[in-house]
C-alpha cells in the first residue's frame, strides 16, 4: 500500500492544485481558466505512465469529477462555453485511456523482448556446450586411436622384454647384484602393461551387456574389496540395512566405475584420511556421492575434469576419470564435483534407475 501511495502521490498533488486553481480564479479570467483546463493533462499522462490504461482511466475520471462543479456553477464558475468544457473532459478520459493503452502495450512488449532475449541467451548457451561437448568428443576420439595404435605397437616389445627378463631372472642367483635390477625391470614391465590396458580400455570400451541388479549391494561389495587395498584410509559405506537400489546397466562397468573413484579419493585422503560411499534414489535416480577429506580439487584439475592424460600425479596416465565419465555417459547419467564444498572433495555421480523403479 505504501509504495503505492508513493507511486501515485505527485499525481494526486497535481490534481488538487490544478482544482483549487480553477477554484480561486475570479471567472472574469477566461484565459486564465482556459490554461487550467488543460494543465488537467499532466496528472492524467503521468498516472498513465505509471499504472497503464487503469490508472490514466481512474485519475481522468476524478479529474473530471472535480471539475464539474466548478464547470457547472456549482461552485465558482468556469467561463467558457458548456461545449468548449465537454469536449475538454470528453478529452481527459480519451488521453487517460489511449495514454494508458499505449504504456500498456510497451510494457507488453518490453516483456515479449526481456523473454526472448532470455530463450535466446539460454539457447545461446546451450549451443555453447553442445559445441564444446563436440569438441572434446572429437579429441576424445583422436586421442583413443592414437592410444590404440601406440599401445598395440609398444605391447609387443614389451612382452618380449618381460619375457627376457624372467628368463634371466631364473639363471641368476638371490645373490647375484643382477638380480634385483631383473626384479626392477619385470614389476615396471607389469606397471607399464597395465597403463597400456588402460589406455586400450579408454581407446576401446569394452561392449555394454546391461541386466538389473541392486546398486547398494555393489556398492557395499566394492567397500569390502577395497579395504584390505587402502591401508591406513578408513572406508564408510552405506548401512547394511540400507534399501535395495535397482539399476539396469553393466555391472563390471559400474564396479570399475566405484572402484575408481573410491580409490582416487583414498589416494586424496592419504594416511589416515577417511572416504565415505552413500547412494540413495532421489526423484528416479541413484545418487552416488564420494567424500573424502583430502586437498580437494583446484581450479586446473576442476577445468580438465575427464580430460584424457591430464593427471596431477606423479605415477598417473590420467585416464582413470576419463574412463569414469565415459561409464557414466554411457549409461544416460551424470559426473561431477560439488565446487561448493570448502574442504576436501564431493565427487557425485548420477544414473537413472531401472524402469519400474522410478
Amino acid at each position: 500500500m505504501l509504495p503505492m501511495m508513493r507511486r501515485y502521490a505527485p499525481v494526486a498533488l497535481l490534481v488538487l492544485l490544478v482544482t483549487l486553481l480553477h477554484y480561486n480564479t475570479s471567472m472574469h479570467l477566461h484565459g486564465a481558466h482556459g490554461i487550467y483546463r488543460r494543465l488537467y493533462y499532466f496528472p492524467i499522462i503521468i498516472a498513465a505512465f505509471r499504472g497503464g490504461w487503469s490508472a490514466g482511466l481512474a485519475t481522468a475520471l476524478i479529474s473530471c469529477a472535480l471539475y464539474i462543479p466548478h464547470a457547472m456553477g456549482r461552485v465558482g464558475h468556469d467561463p467558457g462555453s458548456t461545449l468548449e468544457k465537454s469536449l475538454e473532459m470528453g478529452l481527459y478520459v480519451a488521453v487517460g485511456l489511449v495514454c494508458g493503452l499505449l504504456v500498456t502495450r510497451r510494457d507488453r512488449t518490453l516483456d515479449q523482448l526481456e523473454e526472448t532475449a532470455s530463450r535466446l541467451s539460454d539457447t545461446l548457451e546451450e549451443k555453447s556446450r553442445m559445441e564444446a561437448e563436440l569438441l572434446r568428443q572429437a579429441r576424445l576420439a583422436a586421442v583413443g586411436r592414437l592410444s590404440a595404435g601406440l599401445a598395440h605397437e609398444i605391447r609387443n616389445p614389451l612382452a618380449s622384454i618381460k619375457g627376457a627378463a624372467e628368463i634371466l631372472a631364473d639363471d641368476a642367483s638371490e645373490t647375484d647384484p643382477k638380480a634385483r635390477l631383473l626384479r626392477i625391470l619385470k614389476v615396471e614391465a607389469v606397471r607399464l602393461n597395465d597403463v597400456l590396458t588402460r589406455f586400450l580400455a579408454f581407446a576401446r570400451p569394452s561392449d555394454h551387456h546391461p541386466e538389473r541388479f541392486d546398486a547398494m549391494t555393489e556398492v557395499q561389495d566394492v567397500i569390502e574389496l577395497l579395504r584390505h587395498r587402502s591401508a591406513g584410509v578408513t572406508l564408510h559405506g552405506p548401512d547394511p540395512g540400507s534399501p535395495a537400489c535397482v539399476l539396469e546397466g553393466d555391472r563390471e562397468q559400474i564396479r570399475q566405475l566405484l572402484i575408481n573413484l573410491i580409490l582416487n579419493g583414498a589416494e586424496a585422503a592419504g594416511e589416515g584420511g577417511t572416504v565415505t560411499v552413500n547412494l540413495a534414489r532421489v526423484a528416479g535416480a541413484l545418487v552416488w556421492t564420494i567424500d573424502d577429506d583430502g586437498p580437494g580439487f583446484n581450479s586446473e584439475s576442476l577445468r580438465n575434469l575427464g580430460t584424457p592424460f591430464f593427471t596431477t600425479k606423479e605415477a598417473g596416465s590420467g585416464l582413470g576419470l576419463a574412463i569414469c565419465l565415459r561409464i557414466v555417459e554411457d549409461h544416460g547419467g551424470t559426473l561431477r564435483v560439488d565446487e561448493s564444498r570448502t574442504h576436501g572433495t564431493r565427487v557425485v555421480v548420477e544414473l537413472p534407475a531401472a524402469e519400474g523403479e522410478r
